[in-house]
């Protein structure tokens, strides 16, 4: 009796596992060529940066998927993460999806360093694909929709449509206090002669 209610949980353990959707969460491979930059715009990321997958049935749903990864070493800019499941989200399904990248010492986690840039941290360096840049701090303004998930026998599919993104800082609040008074002094200085 034992013997087969532990063949009956292995079983559906395993057809839940099939069940599930799977996507390669690579920034390199087939369709797919997008290496994230740091906040200069150039130099690709490494070694002190982590990157994470957010995932969800809707734009509006996106959740963290599994731990932050650090960048390859052998390939600046490049994250391999390999076949990641989707919990939630049934293969031969679309999801989707964003990636967001951060300095490791800004937090373990998305959330923590998410905090810290909103607190004014001038160290912290932050950014995901199809950011909004004139609202840095808010929220995305579009995320991926992935072609149909893979799981059980079919390949995982890679993130097409993901473009290389850049991280951003957020400025002090007193060096955009000093940067609004010096507008206003340019405009009243104009404004008298």
């Amino acid at each position: 009796m034992k013997r087969i209610l532990g063949v009956t949980v292995a079983v559906i353990a395993t057809v839940g596992a099939m069940a599930q959707g799977t996507v390669n969460f690579a920034n390199l491979g087939a369709g797919v060529n997008a290496p994230i930059y740091d906040t200069d715009t150039t130099t690709k990321l490494g070694a002190g940066f982590v990157v994470q997958l957010f995932a969800g049935s809707s734009a509006g749903s996106l959740a963290p998927i599994g731990t932050p990864i650090g960048f390859s070493t052998s390939v600046a800019g490049v994250f391999l993460g390999g076949s990641t499941p989707i919990p939630g989200i049934a293969a031969g399904s679309t999801a989707f999806f964003q990636v967001r990248a951060w300095n490791a010492s800004s937090g373990a986690d998305w959330a923590t360093a998410f905090a810290a840039a909103s607190s004014g941290n001038p160290n912290v360096k932050f950014g995901f694909n199809n950011m909004d840049y004139a609202n840095p701090l808010g929220p995305a303004t579009s995320v991926l929709q992935t072609p149909p998930l893979g799981g059980g026998v079919v390949t995982p599919p890679n993130l097409l449509g993901l473009t290389s993104f850049h991280l951003t800082t957020v400025p002090e609040p007193s060096v955009i206090a000093l940067g609004a008074l010096g507008v206003v002094a340019l405009l009243l200085r104009r404004r008298k002669a």
